[in-house]
């Protein structure tokens, strides 16, 4: 026990001998860690955070009847039963959306001909749920307003090519019959969206009302879904299609591979800027330590000349590298922690989550930092000559 605190004590008088010293090592420590920490925060949230951003781009997983089902192959559609379960499959806070599309052929009357049927113009009809849009495709740009009421029948979305070329816009009444029919059907346009896509050629009306006019009720064609964290697990989409007969699920390749590069190329930059950090904080730490070595030459000559050997010398500057490594992990996660907070709300919009295994990894991390940058000034120690040191030469 008295060995203890005579060994604290020397510590704490070491430390408060040297502030200045101690304090750049320390602040290189708290800096490093915390900047390691904060990068580790984000690095855990960061393929969550960053498949919400990517789903700005769109769905990035496509639902379809199963080719080398017969059945399936013979009326090419999923029944609203096997989509509901597909659905279900994946958790509120995973889904972001889905949207389930009806195809069908129609024809639409030209504004500038109304009552002549001979001036048609085919059309691919969709139908699909509305409300879901925004989620599905929120990079669509709509003039007007979409119908997100399902139950509305009597309303229709042009695609911006398919407006220009009928010459109709927001608020006219527009005609449409099926092309195997003769039955005609009047709407009103209520939107005019533009995409950028295939659905700049397309029609839209509300699910119910196309299986109705189709004679396709509780069917659709295909379905997409805007998923977290899913589009990238094979195994798991495979799971699902074995679980329910009939179906294809697959993640939309152009999403999905854009995602992992950007999150390949973010984690790359992050490693590196950590192995940067780590050197820098060793070299500074250890730059340091070895001044305060040689400013304690003269005390650590005198203890080996008391008795003491170069086993509890180095000892004795590992545990102080240790102690000032601990401490400032611990305030370095602290820092860090609050960092991965500003970069969450500046980059993503949202907070980063508290992740407790990052606490001790921090501190051990500090120790280890704090110790392998006092392996080399240590060294110092065992050539320490106490006659020559003592003598003042």
């Amino acid at each position: 026990m008295q060995k203890l605190k005579m060994f604290l004590r020397l510590t704490l008088k070491s430390f408060k001998e040297r502030k200045s010293r101690i304090a750049i090592a320390f602040f290189a420590i708290v800096v490093g860690i915390g900047v390691i920490t904060s990068l580790f925060s984000v690095y855990y949230d960061i393929n969550l955070k960053m498949s919400k951003e990517m789903r700005a781009y769109g769905a990035n997983m496509i639902l379809t009847p199963d080719s080398s089902n017969q059945q399936d192959q013979n009326n090419k559609m999923l029944s609203m039963n096997k989509f509901n379960q597909v659905v279900s499959k994946f958790s509120d806070q995973n889904l972001i959306g889905v949207r389930p599309n009806l195809y069908g052929i129609i024809e639409l009357q030209q504004n500038s001909v109304k009552g002549v049927f001979s001036n048609m113009r085919p059309a691919v009809m969709v139908g699909t749920w509305f409300d879901q849009v925004e989620k599905v495709n929120p990079y669509w740009k709509i003039e007007g307003e979409l119908p997100v009421n399902r139950e509305v029948d009597d309303e229709i979305v042009l695609g911006k090519t398919v407006a220009e070329k009928l010459g109709y816009s927001v608020g006219e009444k527009i005609k449409m019959k099926l092309s195997d029919s003769y039955q005609v059907k009047e709407f009103i346009v209520a939107a005019v969206i533009e995409s950028g896509s295939d659905a700049d050629n397309q029609v839209f009306v509300n699910l119910k009302t196309a299986q109705k006019l189709l004679n396709k009720d509780n069917k659709i064609s295909a379905a997409y879904l805007s998923v977290l964290n899913y589009e990238n697990d094979p195994a798991l989409l495979k799971g699902i299609e074995n679980d329910i007969i009939g179906i294809n699920l697959n993640s939309i390749k152009k999403i999905a591979s854009s995602e992992s590069k950007i999150l390949d190329k973010i984690k790359s930059l992050m490693y590196l800027v950590v192995i940067i950090i780590l050197l820098s904080t060793l070299l500074c730490v250890s730059t340091t330590m070895m001044t305060i070595v040689t400013e304690r030459k003269e005390e650590i000559g005198l203890k080996k000349s008391l008795g003491a050997d170069n086993k509890n010398v180095i000892i004795e500057f590992l545990t102080e590298a240790a102690i000032l490594g601990g401490f400032g992990g611990l305030l370095g996660y602290g820092i860090g922690y609050l960092g991965a907070q500003i970069i969450g709300q500046s980059v993503f919009g949202s907070f980063i989550s508290f992740r407790l295994p990052i606490i001790p990894f921090a501190f051990f991390l500090s120790v280890f930092v704090a110790c392998l940058a006092s392996i080399i000034p240590v060294r110092l120690v065992i050539d320490v000559d106490p006659a020559v040191v003592l003598k003042g030469e």
